[in-house]
């Protein structure tokens, strides 16, 4: 058993609605790609002693869709950021927002405290601590998103 939570899709709904709207769908999805070159983005969170012990991966279709629809830019920004890959800055930043957010669905009344550190937009780029965390998270929830009027994209929450 994890030392932290996991969200169901009831729980998933719940906070996502709270930044999209209640016409937010949410479905169960496979789990995402923590290979270097899958093209995913990752957020990492750790304890009270800077040890990694939970990751958020989200698909480029996820982090377009969410990263517009957080301060309104134009879906056809996210279509852009879809076919090119490649996320503006403005977009990066409501992501990790969206991120943080999420963060309150990886703890409980149970679990210890929490904090997320880095949203990495390559897993490339990720540090020898956070990689090796990665291969321990045995944890995990995988949902697919529909961000109403932007699109769907995938998640996935890695706990330790």
């Amino acid at each position: 058993m994890s030392v932290y939570a996991l969200p169901n899709a009831t729980a998933m709904i719940k906070t996502v609605a709270m930044l999209f709207g209640n016409e937010v769908k949410v479905t169960p999805g496979k789990p995402l790609d923590t290979k270097v070159g899958s093209s995913n983005l990752i957020a990492i969170y750790v304890d009270d002693d800077d040890k990694p012990v939970a990751a958020v991966l989200c698909d480029i279709p996820f982090a377009a869709n969410a990263g517009c629809a957080l301060s309104m830019l134009p879906a056809g920004a996210a279509k852009d950021a879809i076919k090119t890959k490649k996320l503006e800055q403005t977009m990066l930043d409501n992501l990790y927002e969206v991120m943080n957010i999420l963060s309150a669905l990886l703890i409980d009344e149970h679990t210890p405290h929490l904090k997320l550190t880095v949203l990495y937009p390559d897993l490339g780029k990720l540090p020898a601590d956070a990689r090796a965390a990665l291969s321990t998270m045995k944890g995990h929830a995988d949902f697919i998103v529909n961000v109403p009027r932007y699109g769907v994209g995938g998640l996935s929450l890695l706990v330790v």
